[in-house]
């Protein structure tokens, strides 16, 4: 019964024109190239897992400010979550990132600088932001992350279980899919992964 409420409920066209715009422009992405495109009838959408392909970037959820005051043990540090996102980088061949955060412009910053490729935030502009309000703008990155080859969340987020389910339904293979950041290794020995929710039809 999850899976068949979850899978009936679509994002608005209007922030899906939007967050296909940002694929296009910043990663040449669209969903003819990446093999995913949707069926508009949701009962119709059941796509064969690892049909989709995505496009050529990573797709990050990085949580900072409360999250990272208050779960030391699973947030990693700027520098080491660069690492990570390098690692993830190279071992899948991309050389694009697209940045999902509430971190302060300080450590987006310093995160920019010392991840080995193209990374691209979205700050909307003022007319979007007073249409569409933070919930609006939090679907438009939702959506842009879903259709990533790959993507790495933040574990306990919802935002980024959000993602994975949305990758889930578009027809992603759940290894590009359930992954999230370790933490620093002083403090996050164990590093569990998220549990792989498969889809039910």
């Amino acid at each position: 019964m999850y899976w068949q409420a979850r899978r009936s409920m679509r994002f608005s066209d209007s922030l899906i024109d939007i967050g296909d715009a940002i694929r296009k422009k910043y990663f040449h992405s669209t969903d003819e190239k990446d093999n995913t495109i949707m069926e508009r009838n949701w009962q119709d959408q059941k796509p064969v897992i690892g049909s989709a392909k995505g496009g050529d970037y990573l797709a990050v959820h990085l949580r900072r400010q409360d999250f990272a005051r208050n779960k030391r043990k699973e947030a990693p540090s700027i520098k080491n979550a660069a690492s990570q996102i390098n690692e993830i980088l190279q071992r899948e061949g991309l050389k694009s990132v697209f940045l999902c955060t509430d971190a302060i412009k300080s450590e987006i910053d310093d995160l920019k600088s010392q991840v080995d490729g193209k990374v691209v935030h979205y700050r909307p502009p003022k007319d979007i932001m007073e249409r569409f309000k933070d919930g609006g703008v939090a679907i438009i990155d939702q959506w842009v992350a879903a259709h990533a080859k790959y993507f790495i969340g933040t574990c306990v987020s919802t935002f980024s279980f959000r993602i994975q389910e949305e990758r889930q339904i578009i027809g992603f293979d759940p290894k590009t899919t359930y992954n999230c950041f370790c933490g620093d290794p002083d403090l996050d020995t164990d590093c569990d992964q998220p549990s792989k929710w498969n889809i039910v039809y």
